[in-house]
C-alpha cells in the first residue's frame, strides 16, 4: 500500500484499476484482470487522465493510494484536498482481487494521507449500501443523501 507519486511509473495502471472496478459494479470476485488492464491503461494516457493527473497530483489537488502485488496495482483510489476538506472519490479493485480488503486498505491509507496534509473533514460516497458497510468500517458514517441532476434526454 503507498501513495503514489506524480513520476511513479505506476500512476497509469492506479488511474486505470477504478475504471475496470466501475465496469463491474459490487463487491463479488469478477472477471476483469490483469489482462484487460494493460488496455485500461492505454485508454487512460490516450485520453490524457494520466496527464491531468500528473498535473494535480504536483499542484497538491489530488493524492493516489494504491495496493501494489509484484509490481502490479490492484486496487487504488484518489482524494482531493481543498482548504482542510478532501473528498475520497474513484476506489475500486480490479475485479479478479476483490474480497481481499484491498479498497478499505486503499481508503484508509487516503484517510491517513488526507489527514497528515491536514484535513479536518473527510467524506465520500458510497455507490451502495454493500460498499457503505465496507466504509464503516472504517468509522465513516451516513449524513445525508446524495442527489443528481441530469440533463433531460
Amino acid at each position: 500500500m503507498r501513495i503514489i507519486g506524480a513520476d511513479d511509473p505506476i500512476l497509469p495502471s492506479a488511474l486505470a484499476v477504478p475504471h475496470l472496478a466501475f465496469a463491474e459494479p459490487g463487491t463479488h470476485v469478477g472477471h476483469a484482470g490483469t489482462p484487460q488492464l494493460t488496455e485500461a491503461v492505454d485508454a487512460r494516457a490516450a485520453d490524457g487522465s494520466v496527464e491531468r493527473a500528473i498535473a494535480r497530483i504536483r499542484a497538491g489537488l489530488t493524492a493516489v493510494a494504491a495496493a501494489v502485488e509484484q509490481g502490479s496495482v490492484l486496487s487504488a483510489g484518489q482524494h482531493q484536498p481543498l482548504a482542510g476538506i478532501t473528498e475520497i472519490v474513484g476506489v475500486g479493485t480490479l475485479p479478479t482481487a476483490r474480497r481481499r480488503g484491498l479498497a478499505l486498505a486503499v481508503t484508509a491509507a487516503l484517510v491517513a494521507d488526507a489527514r497528515a496534509r491536514g484535513a479536518a473533514t473527510v467524506f465520500l460516497s458510497a455507490g451502495d449500501n454493500d460498499v457503505a458497510q465496507i466504509y464503516a468500517r472504517l468509522g465513516f458514517r451516513k449524513i445525508g443523501t446524495a442527489l443528481i441532476a441530469e440533463p433531460a434526454e
